[in-house]
């Protein structure tokens, strides 16, 4: 197997801007995004070259709001192969941002040999924050997947403890792995799509070396996009 491609991974819960974003950072040219919810979903219609038992374990899975069990990662490394052939990756040019994937531990450590991580951006939005926000997506507003079927409060609310027990302590966990940058921004209910892609633009272009002081990880300053934002990533207000 190849050496692993570099990754940068995002994280947050559901409704905190993780396809937006994705889809701005590809534009800025150097990334690709695989946004694993939304291959997810084409698997299940059927347009993910699965078999029919994978088909129906990944329509279930939606239907249900679960998370892809260890088990079943095959599922995952095919829908990236096949992601990756067919938007001709150039593993030697570009980085490949992660959105949907891992979100467990387990998938992590499987991932691992795939894609190493080298940044995390964590997109840290509270449930309030969230639920006005998917709110706006199911209206259509933004640039997120409109008129998504998962998007109904109960299934927000579930998202939202799902997100809690399994997925945020990945933060920690690559934060305590050698080389990995964290990089933190609040995204308030009301953060437009195009002025959080600023600041987290600018984070991408941090230089690890500069996150370290004395032997352990710094991340930056905690940026504030919306209502009440700070504008710069030093903290000053605007």
């Amino acid at each position: 197997m190849p050496d692993p491609i570099r990754g940068i991974l995002l994280i947050g819960p559901t409704g905190s801007g993780k396809s937006p974003q994705g889809m701005l950072i590809e534009r800025r040219g150097g990334f690709r995004h695989f946004d694993f919810g939304a291959e997810l979903r084409a698997a299940a219609a059927g347009q993910g070259g699965l078999l029919p038992a994978d088909v129906a374990f990944v329509g279930q899975m939606l239907e249900t709001h679960a998370l892809l069990p260890d088990e079943r990662f095959g599922i995952a490394a095919r829908l990236l192969d096949a992601f990756l052939i067919r938007t001709r990756f150039d593993r030697e040019r570009e980085r490949l941002v992660l959105n949907g994937l891992p979100r467990h531990a387990g998938q992590a450590q499987a991932l691992a040999a795939r894609v190493r991580v080298e940044h995390v951006v964590v997109l840290e939005a509270d449930a309030a924050a969230v639920r006005t926000r998917v709110a706006r997506r199911r209206r259509g507003e933004g640039l997120d997947h409109a008129g998504r079927p998962d998007d109904s409060p109960e299934a927000i609310e579930h998202k939202l403890a799902l997100f809690a027990r399994e997925t945020e302590p990945l933060i920690a966990g690559y934060a305590a792995q050698p080389g990995v940058l964290i990089s933190r921004v609040r995204v308030e209910a009301d953060a437009a799509d195009e002025e959080l892609h600023e600041t987290i633009a600018k984070l991408l272009q941090r230089p690890q070396s500069t996150q370290r002081r004395k032997g352990r990880r710094v991340s930056p300053r905690m940026p504030r996009i919306g209502k009440g934002r700070e504008r710069d990533e030093g903290g000053k207000s605007q």
